[in-house]
C-alpha cells in the first residue's frame, strides 16, 4: 500500500541522494557533506532577511553546497558536480509535486499539479500569467523568479539555470512522446536576462 497520496505527495530523502551523487566525484563525501550541513547556520545569517523564510528552505543547501565546492574545485568542476547533483533531486521532488504515482499521467493532470505546485510549493512566491489553457495546449509566463533571486544574492545566479533545466526535465519526460515543452523560443528565461519566463507545453496526437 501507498504510503503517499494526492493530498500527501512524496518527499524525497535529498541528504543521501546527494551523498549517492557526490560520492562520484569528491573524496570524502560523507564528511564534506557533513560538514556543509554543520556549517549551514552560519551561511544563513548571510542570507538577504527580505527573502521568504520557507523558501529559503528550499534552496540554501544547494547556494551552500555549491559555494563550498567551488571553494575546493574551482567554478568549472563545482558548476558541473552540482549539475550532476541537482538534477536528479529536483526530478525526484517534482515526480513528488506532480503526483506521478499517486494519479493517473494524463495531460489534464499535469496542467492541474503543476498549477497546485505553483499554489503550494516553492514557486509558490512567483507570479505566474496563464496565456492558453486547453486539451491541446497549455502556455505560460513567469514574472519574478524567487530563485534567480535568491542564488543572485548569495553570488551564484548560475545555479538558477538549473531549476531551469529541471522543468525540461520534469515536463518532457512526464508523457514522453505525448507532451512537448518548450519555451517559445531561445533566452525566453529571467536566468537569460528576460523580464520573464515562458513555459510552453502542447499535447501531440497519438496514434
Amino acid at each position: 500500500m501507498l504510503k503517499t497520496d494526492t493530498e500527501n505527495p512524496a518527499r524525497p530523502f535529498v541528504l543521501p541522494m546527494a551523498y549517492g551523487i557526490l560520492k562520484g566525484y569528491i573524496k570524502n563525501p560523507l564528511l564534506f557533506l557533513l560538514g556543509t550541513v554543520l556549517t549551514l547556520p552560519f551561511f544563513k545569517k548571510r542570507i538577504p532577511k527580505d527573502l521568504p523564510k520557507d523558501f529559503i528552505k528550499t534552496v540554501v543547501l544547494q547556494g551552500w553546497l555549491y559555494i563550498r565546492l567551488k571553494d575546493r574545485l574551482g567554478q568549472e568542476k563545482a558548476y558541473e558536480i552540482m549539475r550532476a547533483v541537482i538534477l536528479p533531486i529536483a526530478l525526484a521532488v517534482q515526480q513528488g509535486n506532480f503526483r506521478s504515482v499517486e494519479a493517473g499521467r494524463t495531460f489534464e493532470n499535469l496542467i492541474k499539479y503543476q498549477q497546485r505546485t505553483n499554489r503550494e510549493g516553492p514557486t509558490r512566491w512567483n507570479r505566474m500569467e496563464i496565456e492558453e489553457q486547453s486539451g491541446k495546449r497549455y502556455a505560460f509566463r513567469v514574472k519574478n523568479c524567487k530563485f534567480h533571486e535568491f542564488f543572485s544574492s548569495i553570488g551564484a545566479p548560475e545555479l538558477t539555470k538549473f531549476m531551469c533545466a529541471t522543468d525540461n526535465v520534469i515536463f518532457n519526460s512526464y508523457l514522453p512522446e505525448e507532451v512537448v515543452f518548450d519555451r517559445n523560443g531561445l533566452n525566453n528565461r529571467i536566468a537569460d536576462g528576460a523580464s520573464e519566463c515562458r513555459f510552453v507545453l502542447e499535447h501531440k496526437e497519438v496514434f
